[in-house]
């Protein structure tokens, strides 16, 4: 039933391309590194360290996870981070580029989420504030590689526009091993749509316990 998600994808991409391309086009975006997005790369070599994946987006959130990634190298861990912005990338790449890949984030296609996570190989996944997307929580739960959001958000409006598609992302919300997020309100919709009380943990704006974090992800199901 893969194909029916991938075959949504296309046909609202061409339905609304005369909407993103044009912006796509004058903001720079997404502008390069195609063949990424599609999941294509080298293989990142394997250490002995255990691997989490970081994905964020742009630059807000690249400055954002400085002091996590510094606490998890110094656990031990190994991080790899994942972005989709091209400022984004470039940002990643200047602060944490001598020391950790970072990588292209997927588009949402089955095909392309495989070939990334085979490249990658990921033990764990956090997601910054909030990038849920069907086909790669999917992609992560066959593989048992659990995912946790971080810094978490969900705004009022957001959360309107996802009501609108529930029964498409709530599968994917459920998916998730733990959340943590900035307010009792972006807990209250999280919650709302669909992830356990008790995998939610309101923890401010980046100030959690990375130990906490790190442990409630090993112990997550799909």
């Amino acid at each position: 039933m893969r194909w029916l998600g991938d075959a949504a994808y296309l046909g609202g991409a061409i339905l609304t391309s005369p909407v993103w391309l044009p912006r796509m086009l004058v903001t720079g975006k997404i502008r390069t590194d195609w063949p990424a997005r599609f999941g294509r790369g080298d293989t990142i070599v394997a250490t002995d360290r255990p691997r989490i994946l970081l994905h964020a987006v742009s630059v807000g959130e690249v400055n954002a996870i400085r002091a996590l990634v510094r606490a998890l190298d110094e656990r031990g861990i190994d991080v790899v981070i994942a972005t989709t912005t091209d400022t984004g990338t470039d940002r990643a790449r200047a602060i944490f580029g001598g020391r950790h890949p970072v990588v292209r984030y997927p588009f949402d296609f089955s095909g392309a989420v495989a070939r990334f996570l085979d490249r990658v190989r990921p033990d764990a996944v956090g997601l910054v504030e909030l990038e849920v997307w069907p086909a790669f929580t999917r992609a992560c739960a066959d593989r048992r590689v659990p995912i946790a959001v971080v810094n978490g958000r969900l705004s009022r409006r957001s959360a309107d526009r996802y009501r609108w598609i529930r029964f498409l992302v709530r599968p994917s919300f459920r998916r998730l091993a733990f959340a943590a997020v900035q307010t009792e309100s972006d807990a209250t919709r999280f919650e709302a749509m669909g992830v356990p009380r008790e995998r939610i943990e309101v923890t401010g704006t980046m100030k959690w316990d990375t130990a906490s974090i790190a442990d409630s992800v090993e112990g997550a199901d799909a």
